[in-house]
C-alpha cells in the first residue's frame, strides 16, 4: 500500500519534469550545444529620470531543438524537443535611478535581473522568483526597505517574440 502512494506521489513529477538538455545529436555528431553568459553594458532607464549604465550579462549560445513528423494515431513519446540558452543562476539588484523632473517621487528604485551563469534548459521554463535576493550597496536588503519616498518597478524579461493565439494556424 505505501509502494502505490509512494508512486502515485512521484510518478506526476516524473511525468512533467523537464528532459535533460541535449549536448549531442546522431545526426550531427560533429555539433554540440553551447551556452555561455558574456558581458554586457546594460542602461537602465525610466520615464522622466536620468539612465544609469550598469554592468551585467548576456546568455549566448546555441542550443538543440528538433521536431519530428507524427504519426496517426498519435504516438505516445514526444516527437519534439527544444532547449534554449537562459538563466541558470540570477541574481536581482536595486537600482535607483534619480528622478528631477518628478517632484512627488525624487528617485524610482528597479529591480534587474543580474545574470551569474547560462545554460542549455527546456524552452518555455520560467524562472521562480519565490526566493529572489536583492543586493544594493553590498549588503541585502529586501523591497520597500528604503526610508523616503520611492517607487519600486521590476525589469521583467521580455515575453515571446511572437505571441500565438489559441486557435490560430501557423
Amino acid at each position: 500500500m505505501m509502494l502505490w502512494v509512494l508512486v502515485g506521489a512521484l510518478l506526476p513529477v516524473v511525468l512533467l519534469a523537464a528532459p535533460p538538455p541535449i549536448n549531442k545529436l546522431a545526426l550531427f555528431p560533429d555539433k554540440s550545444a553551447w551556452c555561455e553568459a558574456k558581458n554586457i553594458t546594460q542602461i537602465v532607464g525610466h520615464s522622466g529620470c536620468k539612465s544609469k549604465s550598469i554592468q551585467n550579462r548576456a546568455c549566448l549560445g546555441q542550443c538543440f531543438s528538433y521536431s519530428v513528423p507524427n504519426t496517426f494515431p498519435q504516438s505516445t513519446e514526444s516527437l519534439v524537443h527544444c532547449d534554449s540558452c537562459m538563466p541558470s543562476q540570477s541574481m536581482w539588484e536595486i537600482v535607483t535611478l534619480d528622478c528631477p523632473s518628478h517632484d512627488e517621487m525624487p528617485r524610482v528604485d528597479k529591480l534587474v535581473e543580474k545574470i551569474v551563469h547560462c545554460s542549455c534548459q527546456a524552452c518555455g521554463k520560467e524562472a521562480s522568483h519565490e526566493e529572489m535576493s536583492f543586493f544594493t550597496h553590498g549588503r541585502e536588503e529586501h523591497p520597500g526597505s528604503h526610508p523616503g519616498r520611492h517607487s519600486l518597478e521590476v525589469e521583467e524579461p521580455p515575453g515571446p517574440t511572437h505571441p500565438v493565439e489559441e486557435g490560430a494556424e501557423e
